[in-house]
């Protein structure tokens, strides 16, 4: 160390020790870079890292050529040695007191990270400085799994099915994710503007404030909550809100997390069950007392046994008739041309109906029933059913304007031998004219010509059920469970234009069938079929593809429900299926437009395919 005893202090050895005993690197160099003075842990590293004897970072070397030899280049490793180097000068030259950077140095068997640090020994004199290498790979592997956590709860957060939020512990919004908003249909402004309890329905705000009063006394450390979130467009949506806690090290509440999942659909579903189990208990009420009634009213008098055992099974049946209508129907009421048809359709074509679609309501429907039993059963024993060239003509029409609009009905018998009053009224006469009057509001009429019995009413339609309106695509339909179908899609209809929701439609009866194919419309009427009916592929006995679609199909299944979706209207269409085997197939189809959570743009199309046996499409 020739030239170098005036400019390097000699250390007392309690001093070098404590150096020594030190973790980092430590050098001191002059201010022209030379290295004078080295720790045990700085020449341990250059032993492990350069070989014996590692003169480029031993005591004697220039520290500025050790920096200047790899900071060359384009790689990290020439960047970290550039920034490191310009740091060096510029402590060395008096213009910065101290420098510090992180930078990777590898191993060829792990990765490690450092931290250089470099302090002027005397900014003012410029005699050297003090430079040290701490090794901080634990800390940088512990950053960088922190790093990649957060990374995947950042996915998750952002990008989960559910909604997830962060709650100060005073109930404020601090973060909430995209599914969230959706779910709430606000903002992020305006949702982190308020509390928890701003947006919860009023009479849910106390069970919500006593479940968070639980888990910051530590009673819990986390809870689940069914409650009702207010809307931005002033509706609600029920939710169901697990909450945890993150304390702080104090035990006290740091932030909640939450998970909130729309569960309106199966509130919906929960309501329509309630409100079934509710009806079925009415309904069963009420048909023990009609048939009470009937028992009591069928039963007396002196007529044969025989005679009043068969009036009143047949009045039974006939009622049995008709609440297995009801009850297909989900209790929503039943067509009249079908409960008529039910009692009628032993006579064909002797006995024919007209009028337009009526939907009666479960009472109507008991009471219409009744009626064409005993018109049905007296012109099959005495009127014109019991001629061979009698017949029957059944009419209904909508008369008067809305608001005072009723349900004229006739039944008009011909052809049978002449008719006469009875010479005593029974129950029978007792239901067509009073039961039917007081069920009604109406004053029936029965006149008894010659030619032929004549029945009729006029009724408010409002006692009476409602009427539907035949669209084109209703006119066009052929199958029963899609005409079903259509009928449950146009009653649930808003009066707006609404389409109806996925949630408050009856499935039960189509679901079994396996000819429901459901399909999400996303943006740009992008088409996702969710699942698609297995009652198709069954009947053709081979798998789909796309090129065997011919007929009102032939731009494929994305396109027809693509524009039903746009046209916001159901769809009626009669596919053939045609392999070249000489058989082809037609199926019989309709689409119909839903909106998840009410509205007039459709989220959703069902369709349900029905195979129609023909080999040709009709018309």
């Amino acid at each position: 160390m020739a030239g170098l005893g005036n400019r390097v202090h000699v250390f007392p050895d309690l001093y070098r020790e404590g150096l020594n005993a030190l973790p980092a690197h430590i050098a001191v160099i002059d201010r022209t870079g030379l290295i004078v003075l080295v720790n045990r842990a700085w020449t341990e590293f250059a032993l492990a890292n350069g070989g014996v004897p590692a003169k480029g970072v031993a005591v004697g070397a220039n520290y500025l050529d050790v920096c200047r030899g790899p900071a060359t280049g384009d790689s990290v490793s020439a960047a970290c040695a550039r920034e490191a180097l310009e740091g060096l000068r510029a402590v060395l030259d008096g213009a910065r007191s101290h420098f510090t950077m992180e930078y990777p140095c590898d191993s060829p068997t792990q990765q490690r990270w450092y931290v250089m640090d470099i302090a002027a020994l005397d900014l003012e004199k410029r005699v050297g400085a003090i430079v040290s290498h701490l090794d901080i790979s634990a800390r940088k592997q512990a950053e960088l799994g922190l790093s990649a956590s957060e990374a995947r709860f950042r996915a998750m957060f952002d990008h989960a099915a559910v909604g997830i939020a962060e709650i100060a512990a005073d109930g404020r919004w601090l973060r909430a994710n995209a599914a969230l908003l959706r779910i709430v249909g606000r903002t992020a402004e305006d949702l982190l503007s308020r509390t928890t309890r701003d947006i919860t329905h009023v009479e849910e705000r106390d069970a919500e404030a006593a479940h968070f009063e639980v888990l910051r006394s530590g009673g819990a450390d986390a809870c689940t909550i069914e409650k009702r979130l207010l809307r931005g467009d002033g509706g609600f949506v029920w939710t169901t809100t697990s909450l945890s806690c993150v304390r702080a090290p104090d035990n006290s509440v740091d932030y909640f997390l939450a998970v909130v999942e729309d569960i309106s659909e199966r509130k919906l579903a929960e309501e329509r069950q309630r409100t079934m189990m509710r009806e079925l208990s009415h309904r069963g009420k009420n048909l023990l007392a009609v048939i009470q009634t009937i028992a009591h009213r069928s039963l007396t008098g002196d007529r044969p046994i025989n005679e009043i055992r068969a009036a009143f099974l047949g009045r039974i049946c006939a009622l049995a008739a008709t609440y297995g209508l009801l009850s297909d129907e989900g209790f929503e009421g039943a067509h009249l041309e079908t409960v008529l048809g039910n009692e009628l359709a032993p006579f064909g074509a002797r006995a024919q109906l007209e009028g337009p679609d009526v939907i009666l309501t479960v009472k109507a429907a008991q009471t219409f029933g009744l009626i064409a039993h005993e018109l049905a059963t007296n012109a099959a024993k005495y009127g014109a059913l019991s001629a061979s060239d009698g017949l029957l003509r059944v009419n209904w029409d909508i008369e008067g304007e809305a608001g005072g609009r009723k349900l004229a009905f006739e039944w008009r018998e011909s052809g049978g031998p002449p008719c006469e009053a009875p010479a005593r009224s029974g129950f029978g006469t007792t239901i067509l004219l009073r039961v039917a009057g007081a069920e009604f509001a109406c004053s029936p009429q029965m006149d008894y010509a010659e030619k032929g019995l004549r029945y009729r009413f006029e009724a408010p339609l409002e006692r009476i059920g409602a009427a539907m309106s035949v669209t084109p695509v209703r006119r066009n339909l052929k199958n029963e469970l899609i005409c079903s179908f259509y009928d449950q899609w146009g009653r649930l209809r808003g009066p707006a234009g609404d389409l109806p929701r996925l949630a408050g439609f009856d499935w039960s009866k189509f679901a079994s069938t396996g000819a429901l194919t459901f399909a999400a419309i996303g943006p740009d009427d992008q088409v996702r079929f969710i699942e698609v009916g297995r009652g198709l592929a069954e009947e053709l006995g081979r798998p789909l593809s796309e090129g065997v679609v011919v007929g009102g199909d032939t731009e494929g299944m994305d396109e027809a429900y693509r524009r039903c979706a746009r046209k916001a209207e159901p769809t009626h269409e009669f596919l053939r299926f045609d392999f070249g085997d000489g058989e082809p197939l037609t199926f019989e189809r309709l689409l119909a437009p839903f909106c998840a959570n009410g509205g007039q743009t459709a989220t959703h199309v069902v369709g349900i395919a029905i195979f129609d046996g023909a080999t040709r499409p009709p018309g």
